[in-house]
């Protein structure tokens, strides 16, 4: 399917439409079960994406039990797979429904990478029996929390296109990092990766300020050996903003480099680079394997969730 057009809408309309599909993910955190504890939304089918491990840890068993009362059903998957993903989106896509749209709600909040990455992918894979597929991600901000002391990351290979398989066009790499406010990356990461020229975004405004802080200390050294031109502030509750800043860089730099993007820094920034790279095929987006499973601790919802609205649709034509 074409990818038409995403842009940010209200929280507000969540409340007001009907959802054939209502996709969450049961986690750890506190705040995978703000939507269903906070608004009504009227969806026909309700699924929970449940974490395949560490059943017991942290608020796992509270938001199961939350989401078995509201009469989801689950789906156990592992947080670096999607195949039980792709199966289940074959199912929704070819059960007899109306042809002519499909409305689904994703709650991508304390899903991983490689879910929502999947979920994208899948809709842009694939031609489906749908007329109109819109597609809403809603994700909700956690209270600051200083970043969890991990061991350095390690690249263990080469990094993997969370959207696409990594191409190989002969022009040199322009590397764009996505920072977040954990020590993700580290020089020697960045020396494996054979970039000619490197950017970095970081988000300034933030949910909170000392985010800001944390990011510019934790990142100090990639941030030190770049030129001011090359850091790029964007505003993280603006997601129009954020993706004009992204889509200007990389309009420019694909003329003469191929743009891989690897995001580290909040979802919705990931979001935002998986959406360009939806539009634009020879755009990556990248994820590295360091052999450590993503670290697992509690977030606590704050703020109104953000929502994307993304439609896709089979017959670009009726929208020029």
């Amino acid at each position: 399917m074409e990818l038409i057009f995403a842009h940010q809408v209200g929280f507000d309309q969540l409340k007001n439409e009907e959802f054939n599909y209502f996709i969450s993910a049961s986690g750890y955190e506190n705040r995978c079960t703000y939507l269903i504890d906070n608004v009504e939304i009227n969806a026909s089918n309700k699924i929970a994406l449940a974490f395949d491990d560490k059943k017991n840890f942290l608020f796992r068993e509270k938001n199961d039990k939350r989401f078995y009362d509201e009469g989801f059903e689950f789906l156990e998957e592992s947080a670096g797979r999607k195949d039980k993903i792709d199966r289940m989106l074959d199912e929704i896509c070819t059960r007899d429904h109306d042809p002519h749209k499909i409305r689904i709600l994703i709650d991508y909040s304390c899903m991983s990478k490689v879910w929502y990455a999947g979920i994208l992918q899948y809709f842009i894979s694939n031609e489906l029996n749908i007329d109109n597929l819109e597609v809403y991600f809603s994700y909700t901000s956690a209270v600051f929390s200083e970043p969890i002391e991990q061991e350095a990351k390690v690249l263990l290979s080469p990094p993997v296109g969370l959207l696409k398989s990594n191409t190989i066009t002969g022009k040199p790499l322009a590397l764009i990092l996505g920072l977040g406010y954990e020590k993700f990356f580290v020089q020697s990461v960045i020396d494996k990766l054979e970039h000619r020229i490197m950017y970095a975004f970081y988000s300034d405004p933030a949910f909170d300020s000392r985010y800001v802080d944390r990011v510019i200390r934790n990142n100090r050294r990639i941030l030190g050996c770049l030129p001011d031109e090359h850091i790029i502030k964007y505003p993280i509750e603006d997601f129009k903003q954020t993706d004009a800043l992204l889509t200007s860089l990389t309009m420019k730099l694909r003329l003469d480099y191929q743009v891989s993007i690897l995001p580290a820094g909040p979802k919705p920034f990931t979001l935002s680079s998986l959406l360009l790279a939806a539009r634009y095929p020879d755009i990556e987006v990248w994820s590295i394997e360091t052999g450590h499973p993503p670290a697992s601790y509690n977030r606590n919802p704050t703020g109104e969730p953000m929502v994307c609205k993304v439609l896709f649709s089979n017959d670009e034509d009726s929208f020029l």
